[in-house]
């Protein structure tokens, strides 16, 4: 969960047919200092994250790359990109919609319709949630083994039909297009939008883009990178202004998030295509 892989990387199969550690004398300290920390998995977390090779900088040198190319030495700080429940949950945190409610049934966020259908009695129909629980954490995500939340699984999410400790990692365009396309991704950038011109109403183009930024990949842009917004947001100015009728139909076709009556419409719509693309980057959905 930290690293991106164990100390025993076959998590799956701990047997004779395993991999062996990489660390064996540190694999049997941590199991001592597990045990005598009351089997705490909280004092086990906070150990890790707080030890130097937790926090060293994931920057791959050539040396780096040549001495340890997989990290199996822990030579680097760990780079990988997050889980699904995790990429869901990063983005509703940037928009500033995520819910900290704790506990009770699960929710229903948005998903394409039709997917529950099926032939005979006693159908089960999905009931999108509205509200506060159309924004809680993944881990209440309803999951349903013949038909799992369909962004999670574009994500490697397993179907749970089976125990599997250890997730695969692939990239497809199926993901790209989730980030970009899928309804609760859409409103997500919307709300993010929304945020961003709300905490900074009166500030110039780049006060602006370097807070989006700030709160999409938590560092400063550089000046390349604020060269490329600058050029999406001309852009996407001249594109929207001719075309009044596509700025409607964003707005109106996201029923989820109240944009007020007196905002421009324009400058919402805007804002969500850089919100959107801020909330699509790579580094946006990795670790490290």
């Amino acid at each position: 969960q930290f690293f991106g892989r164990g100390i025993v990387s076959t998590e799956e199969d701990f047997g004779s047919q395993s991999e062996p550690p990489t660390h064996p004398q540190l694999l049997d300290w941590l199991a001592v200092r597990f045990m005598e920390q009351g089997w705490s998995m909280k004092k086990l977390h906070r150990l890790i994250v707080l030890s130097a090779t937790y926090g060293q900088s994931s920057r791959l040198t050539p040396e780096l790359l040549e001495r340890d190319p997989g990290n199996l030495l822990y030579a680097r700080g760990p780079r990988f990109r997050l889980s699904a429940e995790m990429i869901r949950d990063n983005a509703l945190r940037i928009s500033g919609l995520l819910s900290s409610k704790m506990g009770g049934p699960p929710v229903y966020p948005p998903q394409p319709a039709g997917l529950w259908r099926q032939v005979g009695r006693n159908e089960p129909t999905y009931a999108t949630s509205s509200g506060e629980d159309r924004f809680r954490r993944g881990v209440y995500v309803i999951w349903r083994r013949a038909s799992p939340y369909p962004s999670f699984v574009n994500f490697d999410g397993p179907d749970r039909s089976v125990c599997h400790p250890k997730r695969s990692r692939t990239n497809t365009p199926l993901q790209a297009l989730t980030l970009l396309n899928d309804q609760a991704y859409v409103e997500m950038a919307l709300a993010f939008a929304l945020r961003i011109l709300e905490e900074r109403p009166d500030r110039n183009l780049d006060e602006r883009l370097r807070h989006a930024f700030r709160l999409a990949l938590a560092r400063e842009p550089k000046s390349a990178e604020l060269d490329v917004l600058r050029k999406l947001h001309q852009d996407e100015r001249a594109r929207l202004a001719a075309s009044p009728a596509s700025v409607k139909a964003l707005l109106g076709g996201v029923s989820a998030i109240q944009v007020s009556p007196r905002a421009d419409a324009t400058e919402v719509a805007l804002w969500f295509f850089l919100a959107n693309t801020l909330l699509n980057l790579d580094e946006t959905v990795t670790k490290g």
